[in-house]
C-alpha cells in the first residue's frame, strides 16, 4: 500500500459548524480529503463519514454538495486531473510547442511538482485500476486517455526527428510519468531512508532536475 497522508492537512474545525467556512473552502477540503481516502482505501473502503471527518466538516455537507459517494468519486477524479491539466497549461504557456525537447522537459517538471503537491494522485489512479469496472473505464475515457495522448506527443516527435534513441516512445512516456509521480506516493521511504521531505517545493524541483537530466542523457540523442 502506498504511503500517503491519512488526510490533507487543514486547520482543525468542529464538525457540524460548516457555516463559518466559505463554500469554496468547504468544497476544496472535501475534494482533497476524498481523493486521499479513495487513494488509501479504494472506493469501497472509503466512507463519506470518514471523508467528512478528515475534512473537518459535517457529513451532511458532503451530501448537500456532491450527493452520493459515486458522485464524489467522479468529482474527485475530475478535480485531480483538472489540477494536473492546469499545471500543464501553465508550464507550457511560454514553451515553443514545436520544440519537443523543451515541451518534454516542461511536462515532466509540471508532473513532478503537481505530484509533490498532491501525493495521493498516483494511488488514486492505481486503486481505480485495481478495482476495474465502469468507474475505471470512465476514468480512462474522461481523463487518462486524453492526458496520455497529449503528453505522449513530444516523445513521438523526438523519435521521428531522430533526436531520441530507438526506444518505444510509449515506454519512455511510462518511465517518465511513473518516475515523476511514483516517489511521492512513497514519501515515508524518502523521509526515513534519505532524510528528504518530498513535499518541500525545493526538493521536488531538485528531483525534477535529476529526472530530466536522466531522460535527456539516457533517452535523447545529444545535439
Amino acid at each position: 500500500m502506498p504511503d500517503l497522508p491519512a488526510k490533507p492537512s487543514a486547520a482543525p474545525v468542529r464538525p457540524g459548524r460548516p457555516a463559518k467556512i466559505a463554500p469554496d473552502e468547504q468544497r476544496r477540503r472535501i475534494l482533497d480529503a476524498a481523493a486521499a481516502r479513495f487513494a488509501r482505501h479504494g472506493f469501497e473502503g472509503a466512507s463519506l463519514r470518514d471523508i467528512a471527518a478528515d475534512a473537518g466538516l459535517a457529513h451532511a455537507v458532503i451530501r448537500h454538495m456532491f450527493g452520493s459517494k459515486a458522485d464524489l468519486w467522479d468529482a474527485a477524479a475530475a478535480d485531480l486531473f483538472g489540477q494536473m491539466n492546469e499545471a500543464m497549461v501553465q508550464a507550457l504557456a511560454n514553451v515553443d510547442m514545436n520544440n519537443p525537447r523543451a515541451r518534454m522537459e516542461a511536462q515532466v517538471r509540471a508532473t513532478v511538482l503537481t505530484a509533490s503537491r498532491i501525493p495521493w494522485l498516483a494511488a488514486f489512479v492505481m486503486q481505480a485500476g485495481l478495482a476495474g469496472g465502469e468507474r475505471y473505464e470512465r476514468l480512462v475515457e474522461q481523463h487518462l486517455r486524453p492526458a496520455w495522448a497529449f503528453t505522449l506527443e513530444p516523445f513521438f516527435q523526438l523519435k521521428e526527428a531522430g533526436r531520441a534513441h530507438a526506444f518505444d516512445p510509449h515506454f519512455l512516456f511510462m518511465l517518465s510519468t511513473n518516475a515523476a509521480i511514483g516517489p511521492f506516493a512513497q514519501s515515508a521511504n524518502a523521509r526515513a531512508l534519505a532524510g528528504m521531505e518530498l513535499s518541500d517545493p525545493d526538493t521536488a524541483e531538485r528531483y525534477a532536475d535529476v529526472l530530466i537530466a536522466v531522460l535527456k542523457h539516457g533517452a535523447l540523442r545529444q545535439p
